[in-house]
């Protein structure tokens, strides 16, 4: 029997796979959609995530044990295993994941693709047990011509080339359809002239339309409308503070 390993997209996840489904397991521990990634090497990169994180989202947990060292157990992963990716179709989720294939390279003997399903794609929370079951039976093999893709896309985002990532997703529409979705809306996510973005521009509207700056009422809404990006509270919390009272 072969090896599996299981790379959770976070802990909410890690909490909530039954253990019918045997294998180690490593959670993503990281929020690569916002901030920094580009570096000049990989020991670059990680000094800069750190920095990041410490400076925006403070110095708990500690970020070497919590987020890093725990992502690098990606690298260790035998060649002859399974592995397993369990990613949603939000932004936020396929950069982590696109990180995730960059580091498995092509060492890996066989690799899946679990997502939540049509039904839920942005949130494997909504799935009872059985249902994680179901997806993780129905995990969608990738080919090396998909872990290339995947890797190349990390690259993409690192070097902020969104036309050349809508490029190559519309040559995989087919098996992979939410990829080009997620790519349109990291598009829309970028600043151009006046308009600062989408995520921003809808937290503006949000507020002026309910006339409110009560984030429990901003934030839901706020999902409600864009779920495609995944984005938590600290993250939806951070572009708020962007925006200038008085614009709002």
């Amino acid at each position: 029997m072969k090896h599996s390993v299981h790379i959770l997209n976070g802990d909410s996840l890690a909490s909530l796979l039954p253990d019918q489904i045997q294998g180690e397991r490593i959670v993503f521990r990281e929020c690569l959609i916002d901030g920094p990634v580009d570096a000049e090497s990989e020991e670059k990169f990680w000094e800069t995530r750190k920095k990041f994180i410490q400076s925006n989202f403070g110095p708990s947990p500690d970020y070497e044990s919590y987020s890093k060292n725990e992502i690098l157990k990606i690298k260790n992963i035998s060649v002859d295993s399974e592995v397993y990716l369990w990613f949603e179709e939000d932004l936020f989720c396929l950069v982590n994941f696109w990180k995730a294939v960059d580091m498995l390279s092509s060492r890996v003997y066989e690799a899946y693709l679990v997502t939540p399903g049509t039904e839920n794609p942005y949130s494997f929370a909504e799935l009872d047990s059985q249902k994680l079951i179901e997806r993780f039976h129905s995990a969608q093999h990738l080919q090396k011509e998909d872990l290339i893709l995947f890797s190349t896309m990390w690259s993409y985002f690192q070097k902020e080339e969104v036309f050349e990532a809508l490029h190559l997703a519309e040559k995989f529409s087919d098996r992979f359809p939410f990829l080009l979705r997620a790519i349109e809306a990291w598009r829309e996510m970028i600043p151009l002239g006046e308009f600062p973005g989408k995520p921003i521009e809808t937290l503006r509207e949000i507020v002026n339309e309910l006339k409110t700056e009560d984030f429990e009422v901003i934030f839901p809404e706020f999902q409600k409308r864009l779920p495609i990006y995944g984005l938590g509270d600290l993250h939806v919390k951070r572009l708020l503070e962007q925006i200038p009272k008085e614009r709002q």
